[in-house]
């Protein structure tokens, strides 16, 4: 997850290398628009849009591999 407004501690170019690497194919790289990496933390709608993405992501792969 990451902003689209690139900051200045690089959490835009390493969220673009950690995906990068991650070795598994499903996998999802979301940047959020019109926010930093700073508003990620505090601005309600940045935070609404990360976690309609994120919540079915770890539902589906954490929730169903705990059930096992």
């Amino acid at each position: 997850v990451a902003g689209d407004q690139p900051g200045g501690f690089g959490a835009y170019r390493d969220a673009h290398e950690i995906y990068g690497r991650a070795a598994s194919r499903d996998k999802q790289l979301l940047i959020v628009p019109d926010c930093s990496h700073y508003d990620l933390y505090d601005q309600p709608e940045a935070v609404a849009q990360v976690l309609e993405q994120m919540l079915p992501f770890f539902r589906r792969h954490l929730v169903a591999e705990s059930a096992r």
